[in-house]
């Protein structure tokens, strides 16, 4: 198992290690969950990634669904992050805490769009929401994309449908299991990838 968080102290840049691993890495937000408006940019984001190309870092950015028009969401994600094909693109499905939250059938149709608009599906980022909404019933569509499962726990629960997942967020830096804490940074969000830095590196970013 790799750490996520290891995976990116391989190069020998601690400091700037420390520096991105919370706040870059994976740090795009475009729908902030803290804010009430429907579109919001992480102002960091394009500034960090920037910062960051030098060191060879494995790229990511998420988008946090929420209950409004899914092609205006599809549409905002692309147009805010402009993806490369080697960098990790992912719909976060989960609870909004600060306004509608996306249902099944529209994680279904921002993976169509999705696909549609770049020929690639994203990463799903899901927990108990993603099983509560299955409700035992496999998705065809949403199966389609890689797993990024949300559990703080001693052992990976798999929704219906997937056979594996691809990442495995184990802890928010509090509750789950050991390890929480990234040398230079405290407690925060730590993830799992099953298999080697080599097979993570070939892999990613996973479609």
């Amino acid at each position: 198992m790799v750490p996520h968080d290891e995976r990116r102290a391989e190069h020998g840049h601690e400091s700037v290690t420390e520096k991105f691993v919370h706040d870059a890495v994976m740090a795009v937000n475009d729908f902030n969950r803290l804010a009430p408006k429907p579109v919001q940019i992480d102002a960091t984001y394009a500034g960090y990634k920037k910062t960051a190309a030098p060191y060879n870092f494995l790229w990511g950015s998420y988008h946090f669904g929420t209950g409004s028009e899914v092609d205006v969401q599809v549409e905002h994600y692309l147009s805010t992050t402009n993806p490369n094909d080697f960098e990790l693109v992912c719909l976060d499905f989960e609870p909004n805490p600060n306004g509608p939250t996306m249902t099944l059938d529209q994680a279904r149709d921002f993976v169509v769009l999705f696909q549609d608009r770049t020929g690639r599906y994203p990463v799903l980022y899901g927990g108990f929401w993603l099983k509560e909404s299955l409700g035992g019933r496999v998705d065809d569509i949403l199966t389609k994309c890689p797993l990024w499962l949300s559990q703080y726990g001693p052992k990976p629960v798999l929704p219906v449908g997937w056979t594996k997942y691809t990442l495995w967020q184990y802890t928010d830096g509090h509750d789950g299991p050991p390890p929480h804490i990234v040398s230079g940074i405290g407690p925060c969000d730590r993830s799992q990838f099953h298999g080697t830095i080599a097979q993570l590196r070939k892999q990613w970013p996973f479609t």
